[in-house]
């Protein structure tokens, strides 16, 4: 059974912030990454973006019950119910959180730091890279609805408009940019070659 990792990082705390995380095989090799800038927000709110980006990701692919590690000592208590939820602007996040780890049976696992380094390096790179890297979405997960528009499938069913650059997925919400668009920008641009109504 693979092993999944998450970090967030805040430089100001509000500040610009990132996040970054990764499945690794039960023979250490990298299965998934991903390194995302998400705009401005807390070290919280980057935390939680990265878990809920990776839990997502782990629903998709249809894993279960993957141990999940991160060191935000914050959001592992949070989302297993151990610490109540005081900051109002974290309920949501915790909320969709909570519901991805009933969904996939994931066990959230706390880690010191050091033993987080691989999703800590992801969070950071995403200060740094100017491909910053979004997640991949399963382009078979995508159903075309009408030309421009899409449905993604996955924990939750998203409606993915192209014409307009929107999906309903929090993470686009929260960051203007998701996995299931740019799955649904890079079908259209495959199946309809210069993709006129992108």
């Amino acid at each position: 059974m693979p092993t999944a990792y998450f970090d967030g990082a805040s430089r100001g705390n509000p500040g610009e912030s990132a996040a970054g995380a990764c499945i690794v095989g039960d023979d250490g090799k990298m299965i998934w990454e991903f390194s995302r800038a998400l705009g401005v927000g807390t070290n919280n709110e980057a935390e939680y973006h990265a878990l809920i980006m990776l839990l997502e990701e782990i629903a998709s692919r249809g894993l279960k019950k993957v141990t999940v590690r991160g060191d935000s000592r914050l959001v592992v208590s949070q989302v297993t119910g151990k610490w109540k939820v005081r900051e109002e602007r974290l309920r949501p996040l915790a909320e969709r959180a909570k519901d991805l780890v009933r969904a996939t049976g994931a066990l959230l696992e706390w880690v010191p730091r050091e033993k987080n380094f691989m999703a800590d390096a992801l969070s950071n790179r995403a200060f740094s890279s100017p491909a910053r890297e979004m997640a991949s979405f399963p382009p078979e997960n995508l159903e075309r609805v009408c030309n421009t528009i899409f449905i993604a499938h996955g924990s939750a069913d998203y409606a993915v408009d192209v014409r307009h650059r929107s999906c309903s997925c929090p993470s686009f919400r929260n960051g203007g940019d998701c996995k299931h668009l740019q799955a649904a920008l890079s079908l259209m641009k495959k199946e309809d070659g210069n993709c006129s109504s992108c």
